[in-house]
C-alpha cells in the first residue's frame, strides 16, 4: 500500500516539474524583446555594407529598428541645412561638416578612423596586375596608368573622400601625376555617387576604385593604401552626431551606446575602422 502511495506521488511530483518547466519555457519564449522604436541615421556611405548588413540586424535583436540613408557626407550635410532631412543621427567622414551643422548639433564626437587606398574586387579585370601591386611586384603608380582602365572614384563637390582622393594622390605623384590618373576634378568617366560606386566595381563597370580601407574590408575587396602620408590616416575620421530635433530621442542615444561602446563598436571594427 505504502510503496503504490510512494509511485502515485513520485509521478505527481514528475508532472508538476514538467508543467513548472513548461510555463517557464513558455514565459521565457512569449517575454517580448524590448522595443525602442525606430532610429533614423544619416551616414557616410563608406559605412554601407556594415551598417544595412550585421548592425542593422542587431541592432533589430535589441529593439531598435535602423532606418538608415547613405551617402556623400557633404551632400547629407546639405540636406540637413536645407530642412529635406531631419534624423536623429548623422556620422560623417569629415568631423568638419558635423560642426557647421552647429546648433542643430546636439551632441558629437569622433570615434574612428580609417586609410584611403585603392581597392579591387576579385572578379576584376585587371585584379592580376593589381595583385601585383599588392605583392609589391608591380608599382602602383604604373597600374593606375593602365591604358583603357577604368577607374572610378566619388564627387568633390558632394563627398569627402572625393576630396581626399585628389589630395591623396597629389601629395603622392604631384599635380601632373595626379592630373595624369584623374584628370580633371570632376572628370564624367570617373566619378559615381558615393552609394553606387561598390556596386558599379562589383559588377565590373569600374575595375578599380578609391575607397576607404573600411569598405574594402566589408565588402571582400582587396586593398592598398596610398603610399606613405597620402593615405591621409591622420585626418579621415568618423563623427556621430545626435541631432538636438531627433524625432526619436532615446532610440538615438542607444543607438549611439551600441555604436560607441557596444556591440556595434566590434561589428565596425571588423569592417576596417579603427576606433580611436
Amino acid at each position: 500500500m505504502h510503496q503504490l502511495t510512494f509511485a502515485r506521488f513520485s509521478a505527481l511530483a514528475a508532472s508538476l516539474s514538467l508543467a513548472v518547466s513548461f510555463t517557464a519555457m513558455h514565459a521565457q519564449a512569449a517575454t517580448p524583446r524590448p522595443d525602442l522604436g525606430t532610429v533614423s541615421v544619416l551616414y557616410a556611405g563608406s559605412l554601407v555594407t556594415p551598417m544595412e548588413g550585421p548592425l542593422k540586424a542587431a541592432l533589430h535583436e535589441r529593439g531598435i529598428e535602423f532606418e538608415g540613408e547613405p551617402g556623400g557626407s557633404k551632400e547629407l550635410a546639405n540636406l540637413i541645412v536645407a530642412g529635406i532631412r531631419s534624423p536623429d543621427v548623422f556620422i560623417s567622414v569629415n568631423p568638419a561638416l558635423v560642426t557647421k551643422l552647429g546648433d542643430r548639433v546636439a551632441s558629437a564626437v569622433t570615434f574612428a578612423g580609417t586609410s584611403l587606398g585603392i581597392a579591387w574586387a576579385p572578379n576584376s579585370k585587371y585584379a592580376a596586375l593589381f595583385d601585383g601591386v599588392a605583392n609589391g611586384a608591380t608599382p602602383p603608380q604604373r597600374a593606375l596608368e593602365t591604358p583603357r582602365l577604368r577607374i572610378g572614384r566619388t564627387d568633390p563637390q558632394l563627398d569627402p573622400k572625393g576630396v581626399y582622393t585628389i589630395e591623396g594622390m597629389t601629395m603622392w605623384l604631384g599635380h601632373d601625376g595626379e592630373q595624369r590618373i584623374l584628370g580633371a576634378d570632376e572628370n564624367p568617366s570617373q566619378i559615381f555617387p558615393e552609394q553606387d560606386l561598390l556596386a558599379r566595381v562589383d559588377t565590373g563597370q569600374a575595375d578599380v576604385g578609391f575607397f576607404y580601407r573600411t569598405e574594402a574590408i566589408a565588402r571582400g575587396y582587396r586593398f592598398v593604401p596610398l603610399p606613405g602620408g597620402a593615405a591621409l590616416t591622420d585626418r579621415i575620421s568618423y563623427t556621430l552626431a545626435i541631432m538636438k530635433a531627433a524625432p526619436h530621442p532615446q532610440a538615438a542615444h542607444a543607438f549611439a551606446d551600441f555604436v560607441l561602446s557596444g556591440p556595434g563598436r566590434a561589428i565596425l571594427e571588423k569592417a576596417g575602422l579603427t576606433y580611436r
